[in-house]
């Protein structure tokens, strides 16, 4: 259940990072076109009142789309621009004057080159550091507009909004954080509903297979063997061994960390493992590559590691085609210690194998009675792989299937008490 909620908290701390980031860009956008249009406006003004910008009855007589985004007029409207105009000879280009009265930063040098360099972009309008500037008639005006303070409105607005959204952000997780308790409490206790079923039926289920495997005993001792009995015996057994699993699953299920963590000498497990399905590889004509370093040794827990070993050997001797092969690999590498088992078989293109690894999931339920298998064997593998803080994956091949599995190498071994 904690995967859940870190879950639910990311998809909440995602889908509100982006609404509100969103939100913030499509505010700066907009601030910056209105402040593109409106200056542009102005700018336009100027040039076509020769430079100067229009008394009020000048601007009265403007069309309504170039009075849109300029201020309201008022006396003091060209005392609140800043700009300055340089003029050039249409014919040669050469300077023909520099009006820098309405603006106090730039003198007539700075305000030449300025135009000059606007004048090499061969742009009609746009930015030049702090100013909006414009080419007017036959490249022989030039128009800058002071826009610092505009400019820093927007980044100030647009910091602030992100400050904000920010902190709506973290406030909204951390509100959820607590939250997802109460969300995912239902689901935590029809899981812990299902797992406390799950035992106690298992638990209830191993006497009456008891019984019913001492009676098939006891008639076959008195009786003679025959079929029936036999058969009876056989799915006691399948069973017995369903049950069995269950609990491990659910065992492993319960715990979050290793427990009884020691020194493992992986590779005499994982080549044991392979000399105790040695017949069964045999039977089956199955060539068998093993390349196992004889140095892979980690911390974790040696039954869990065994049962691991064994339910991936186990699977590659049931499904590998008869003359087939299986080649089984393992070695460390930095932070991993790498298991992997390939058996040849068919691979049918319309199975998602990542659902092998489901409980009872068997891509061809015909097969059942054939392998003896219940469909758990991968999920404990899965759960154990996981415990070891590594992963398992079944990736398709050309001619087969092959686990690989991940352990980490970096699982501390538990503090020795002192004496």
């Amino acid at each position: 259940m904690k995967k859940l909620r870190r879950k639910i908290v990311l998809a909440v701390f995602a889908s509100t990072a982006v609404v509100f980031l969103l939100t913030v860009l499509a505010l700066s956008l907009t601030l910056q076109i209105q402040t593109v249009r409106r200056t542009d406006s102005i700018t336009n003004v100027i040039c076509k009142n020769g430079g100067k910008f229009p008394d009020k009855a000048t601007y009265e007589q403007l069309e309504d789309e170039e009075r849109i985004y300029l201020y309201s007029y008022s006396e003091e409207s060209q005392f609140r621009l800043r700009y300055f105009v340089v003029y050039f000879d249409p014919v040669n280009g050469e300077l023909r004057g520099v009006d820098v009265e309405h603006i106090a930063a730039q003198d007539t040098e700075s305000a030449e080159e300025m135009a000059r360099n606007v004048l090499a972009m061969n742009k009609p309008t746009g930015y030049y550091g702090d100013y909006r500037y414009r080419v007017a008639g036959n490249q022989d005006v030039v128009l800058f507009l002071d826009v610092s303070e505009e400019l820093s409105s927007i980044r100030i607005i647009t910091f602030t909004l992100i400050g904000i959204a920010l902190l709506f952000i973290a406030a909204i997780t951390v509100i959820f954080h607590f939250v997802s308790k109460l969300i995912v409490r239902p689901f935590e206790e029809n899981a812990k509903m299902q797992k406390q079923f799950i035992t106690d039926a298992s638990h209830e289920l191993k006497t009456p297979l008891a019984i019913i495997s001492a009676n098939a005993e006891v008639l076959a001792y008195k009786e003679g063997e025959n079929e029936w009995l036999n058969n009876i015996t056989e799915q006691v057994d399948r069973t017995s061994e369903l049950v069995n699993e269950l609990l491990t699953l659910n065992r492993l299920e319960e715990i979050d960390t290793v427990m009884d963590i020691e020194r493992v000498d992986l590779s005499a497990i994982v080549e044991e493992s392979c000399s105790d399905f040695e017949q069964v590889f045999s039977a089956k004509n199955v060539a068998v590559t093993q390349n196992i370093r004889s140095d892979v040794v980690l911390n974790g827990n040696k039954n869990q590691l065994k049962r691991l070993v064994s339910v991936l050997v186990e699977n590659a001797s049931k499904y590998a085609t008869d003359g087939g092969e299986v080649r089984i690999e393992l070695k460390s590498e930095g932070r991993y210690t790498h298991f992997n088992v390939f058996n040849t078989c068919e691979i049918q293109p319309d199975i998602d194998y990542k659902h092998l690894f489901d409980r009872f999931y068997r891509p061809d339920s015909s097969r059942t009675s054939k392998t003896g298998g219940h469909g758990i064997g991968l999920s404990i593998a899965k759960r154990i792989a996981t415990l070891h803080n590594g992963s398992i994956e079944a990736v398709p091949e050309k001619d087969g299937l092959s686990f690989r599995v991940k352990l980490s190498n970096r699982i501390k071994l538990p503090k020795q008490k002192k004496d």
